[in-house]
C-alpha cells in the first residue's frame, strides 16, 4: 500500500503547473492608461457642463398679441377670425430656424379650421429678438353655435388656436440639421363683441417641441 500512495502523489505533483511570474510593467502602464482615460473623460465632462451653464437654452415662447372673431354679433353667419402671435427667441446665443407655420383653430373640441398656411416661407429667428405671425381673413362655419355661447352665461367664446411647424437650433457656427415638430396651443376668448378679452392678451401659449 505505502508504494501505491507514493506514486499517486508523485502523478498529481508532476500534472501541476507553477503560475506565471506577474508582470508589474504591464500592471503598472495599465492603470495608467485607466487613469488617463478617467481624467479625460472627467475634462470633458466639466467643459460640457460649463458650457451649458454659459448658453443656457431657452425654448422659443409664443403669446398670443391680438385676436378677433367678426360675426359673432349678428349670428347664423360665418366668423372670420383675425389677429397675431408673437414668437419669442429668449437665448443669448442660439438661433431658431422654423419651417413654414400652419394654423388651425379648435372649438368645442372640434377643429373649425385646419393647417392654414399662416408663413409663405421659413423664418430664421436671431437670439434675443421677438418676430410677429399675423393671420386674418380665417373663416370658419360654427357662427351659430359662437352666437349661442356668446348670448348665454358670461357671454365669452373659447377657442384654441394652434400652431404647427418644424424647429432647428444653431449656436454660433454650429447649425443642428436635424429638423423636429413644433405644436403650440393658444387658448382664447373672446366678448359678445368678438374682441379678445382682456386676461388673454399677451397669454403665453404652451409648446411642445424635442
Amino acid at each position: 500500500m505505502p508504494p501505491e500512495a507514493s506514486s499517486s502523489t508523485g502523478f498529481i505533483a508532476g500534472r501541476t503547473r507553477p503560475l506565471p511570474a506577474e508582470r508589474p510593467h504591464l500592471t503598472r502602464c495599465t492603470k495608467l492608461l485607466c487613469s488617463a482615460f478617467l481624467t479625460l473623460l472627467l475634462v470633458a465632462g466639466v467643459i460640457v457642463f460649463v458650457a451649458y451653464l454659459a448658453v443656457r437654452p431657452h425654448r422659443p415662447r409664443f403669446h398670443v398679441t391680438a385676436f378677433t372673431a367678426s360675426g359673432i354679433p349678428s349670428g347664423g353667419g360665418p366668423v372670420v377670425l383675425s389677429g397675431q402671435l408673437a414668437v419669442r427667441n429668449p437665448n443669448r446665443d442660439i438661433a431658431y430656424f422654423f419651417d413654414r407655420f400652419y394654423l388651425s383653430v379648435e372649438y368645442r373640441g372640434g377643429d373649425v379650421a385646419r393647417d392654414r398656411p399662416l408663413t409663405a416661407a421659413p423664418l430664421y429667428q436671431p437670439p434675443k429678438t421677438t418676430s410677429p405671425l399675423p393671420f386674418e381673413g380665417v373663416e370658419v362655419s360654427a357662427g351659430e353655435d359662437m352666437a349661442k355661447d356668446a348670448a348665454e352665461g358670461d357671454g365669452r367664446v373659447e377657442m384654441t388656436v394652434r400652431v404647427r411647424s418644424r424647429i432647428r437650433a444653431r449656436l454660433a457656427f454650429w447649425g443642428n440639421r436635424h429638423w423636429h415638430p413644433l405644436n403650440v396651443r393658444c387658448e382664447v376668448a373672446v366678448g359678445p363683441d368678438g374682441q379678445l378679452l382682456a386676461e388673454y392678451l399677451q397669454k403665453r401659449c404652451s409648446i411642445d417641441f424635442f
